[in-house]
């Protein structure tokens, strides 16, 4: 009896003085944070397009990452930046962006146009010819010289034959002119008419390729007045050494066919032209005309012109004078 008293008291008490005990509500779990993986912002390679021995720059920018590497050879970069490339193939670069969350990566491809073929070699080709006759027109006493030309153009060095040819279908023997390199050059020719005449003349190329001129017109008209048939002129001397300054003669020789009066003047190297002067012919022969020239040393050449009663040019003369003190 006394027992069972005491445990209804100890209940009462517990009852009857609130806060005498703490009953605690147990914490939640704490969850750990979710890892995210890197962000590659950029990654790029300008131009993405380049020739042959060419330069493309690499840009990145990554966020969010423990470690950034490149492969074709760069390795381990910064986070951002840039890199100069001068693949020697088109070539695709891929960047890895590590962290605890993984890796991710991007790729970029740098292209490479294909390096041209050289040029073709050109071959040796005559790319113009041109033909030319003087004079193109003439009335007078026959017989008259033409002088013929011919002015070549060549794209490089080679060997080009030709020949004349012209309206009475006639033609010369082939000769041939050397190129050394690209360039143009001029030949002369001359061709004697001794009665009147007209038609063309042409220059033929036969090689390296057939090809012609224009034509040249020309138009000769021979008279029978009276004419100087010829005219030689020689020097003394034609070559000396010696103290200086030295006086060299020269002489033309003049034939006409008939009687009359022949005007003419010397003709020089250095462009000089003496007077015109005169000779009387009583009948048909040869006269002789001189003239001197006094040099201090070098080469030329002197010539005679008959202007009328006929165009007619005597033959050039050279000469050397060597000075020695």
């Amino acid at each position: 009896m006394k027992r069972f008293v005491f445990l209804s008291l100890s209940l009462i008490i517990v009852i009857l003085i609130p806060g005498c005990f703490t009953f605690q509500t147990p914490a939640p779990p704490v969850t750990p944070p979710v890892a995210t993986p890197p962000v590659i912002v950029a990654f790029s390679s300008t131009p993405s397009v380049i020739n042959s021995g060419g330069t493309s720059t690499l840009l990145w920018n990554v966020t969010g990452a423990a470690s950034v590497s490149i492969d074709q050879g760069i390795g381990m970069v910064d986070v951002a930046g840039t890199r100069v490339i001068s693949p020697t193939v088109s070539t695709i670069y891929t960047i890895n962006a590590t962290n605890a969350a993984g890796t991710v990566t991007r790729s970029s491809l740098t292209t490479l146009n294909p390096a041209s073929p050289p040029p073709a070699p050109v071959p040796f080709s005559v790319t113009s010819v041109i033909a030319n006759i003087e004079p193109l027109t003439f009335t007078g006493v026959c017989p008259k010289i033409l002088t013929l030309s011919a002015t070549f153009t060549a794209n490089g060095p080679g060997a080009v034959t030709y020949r004349w040819e012209r309206s009475d279908i006639a033609y010369s023997d082939v000769k041939s002119i050397i190129f050394d390199e690209a360039g143009t050059k001029t030949i002369t020719s001359q061709w004697e008419l001794s009665e009147s005449a007209t038609g063309w003349y042409r220059v033929h190329v036969l090689t390296p390729r057939d090809t012609t001129s224009i034509p040249v017109n020309y138009l000769i008209s021979c008279s029978n007045t009276s004419l100087v048939t010829g005219v030689v002129v020689s020097v003394d001397p034609n070559s000396y050494t010696g103290v200086c300054p030295k006086a060299i003669n020269f002489w033309a020789t003049i034939t006409a066919n008939g009687p009359g009066t022949i005007t003419y003047q010397w003709e020089r190297s250095d462009g000089a032209i003496a007077p015109v002067q005169s000779i009387t012919f009583p009948s048909t022969g040869a006269q002789m005309v001189s003239t001197t020239w006094t040099r201090g040393g070098g080469t030329g050449w002197q010539r005679l012109h008959i202007l009328t009663p006929n165009d007619v040019t005597s033959n050039q003369i050279d000469f050397t004078v060597n000075c020695v003190p």
